[in-house]
């Protein structure tokens, strides 16, 4: 497959009501925003064949801490957050999501770059089912903020929803939860994602064993990258947080010869390769396989699945957590957001860092941290 068309660049400008600023990582680096629609004109969508497959995806691309001049921009655009406000109210939640801004640099010349220009490692990210790239926007950009270029996807019709610079919107809800008796429809749906990120690794001119890629997923997104390692061996490492398996990955090996791969499980309590099946099975996968160099469990003590999307660090940010009720506050997860979102953004950006070869293996991964004794090692 070979990318056909790649829409121009964007980047969004602020609304003028918009309040409350998510702040930028907290590695060294800040970083720059633009946004893309990618079309794969080599396919038609497995949703919907009546078009070809159009992805949205956003790019936080580093810069060093004093070249960068602030600006803010629209969290969410304005369609999307309409939707997430309805969806989350179901929860008692409050609808605010489009007063929130995120922190960025602004990039001059960005807009006459080329997307496949670059100097950091790629960190690509595929969020939960049913939710939006949009709410990995914080978790990307502390990733970013430790030297890595991460680009965000939404996967249309499973998303809850794809708006696009023109004005289309592609609403989701096509992918069936699984069952007892049948999960096809999840199956089905991490194959496409893979095939996404394959068709954005093209567009990118990413070169097996030459260029420096990783991935990382949020709950199903979690799935969707042990899948796309599977299939690309252009992915040197994988990340699932918090997210059940699916998919051939359950039973194949990763890696190949001459192209080892890493994966790391990363877990609330309560979910680990002992309580979850699918994690089990992908685990003993992992230790069969010749060509899996480095494996991780970790947990992180006191949160839940909903600490590892960016909802917390919007309520935290807001400083509404105390006004919260309790079904809204299960959407979040018991421990701050920022303490989440630090803890991520170390651990990943040293297993990365690690298995890319840029740098030694962290004290962090390798056992108790006096940093963050809330992280358990659990298997490796």
């Amino acid at each position: 497959m070979h990318p056909t068309t790649i829409a121009t660049l964007l980047t969004f400008t602020a609304r003028a009501h918009a309040t409350i600023v998510l702040p930028q990582g907290t590695g060294p680096y800040r970083s720059t925003l633009s946004v893309a629609e990618l079309i794969d004109k080599s396919r038609l969508d497995p949703f919907n064949a009546s078009h070809v497959r159009r992805l949205m995806v956003s790019r936080f691309d580093p810069i060093p801490a004093k070249a960068c001049n602030p600006i803010q921009v629209p969290y969410f655009p304005p369609t999307t957050a309409a939707l997430e406000n309805e969806i989350l109210a179901a929860y008692d939640f409050p609808k605010i999501i489009e007063q929130f801004v995120l922190e960025v640099c602004e990039d001059k010349d960005h807009l006459n770059q080329e997307i496949g220009k670059r100097k950091f490692p790629i960190a690509l990210y595929s969020p939960g089912l049913n939710t939006t790239r949009l709410f990995g926007s914080s978790i990307a950009q502390e990733i970013a903020s430790h030297g890595f270029t991460v680009i965000t996807i939404d996967h249309p019709y499973d998303v809850d929803i794809t708006e696009f610079p023109n004005g289309d919107v592609i609403l989701g809800g096509h992918v069936k939860k699984p069952t007892a008796n049948s999960t096809a429809s999840v199956d089905h749906a991490v194959e496409v994602r893979a095939r996404d990120v394959s068709f954005i690794l093209d567009t990118l001119s990413i070169k097996k064993g030459k260029d420096q890629v990783v991935m990382f997923g949020q709950s199903f997104g979690g799935a969707a990258t042990a899948t796309s390692l599977l299939y690309d061996k252009r992915i040197r490492a994988g990340v699932n947080v918090d997210g059940t398996m699916f998919g051939h990955a359950l039973n194949s090996s990763l890696g190949a010869l001459g192209y080892p791969q890493s994966f790391v499980l990363w877990g609330a309590p309560g979910h680990n390769t002992s309580s979850d099946p699918t994690w089990g099975q992908f685990w003993n996968t992992l230790k069969q396989s010749p060509y899996v160099d480095y494996k991780r469990e970790f947990s992180k003590l006191n949160s839940t699945h909903g600490s590892y999307w960016d909802l917390a660090v919007l309520v935290d940010t807001a400083n509404i957590r105390d006004n919260l009720s309790e079904i809204a506050k299960s959407l979040i997860g018991p421990d701050s957001g920022f303490r989440v979102s630090t803890i991520m953004g170390r651990y990943l950006s040293a297993f990365f860092s690690y298995t890319l070869g840029l740098k030694g293996e962290d004290e962090v991964l390798k056992g108790p941290s006096n940093e963050f004794p809330e992280v358990v090692q659990l298997g490796r």
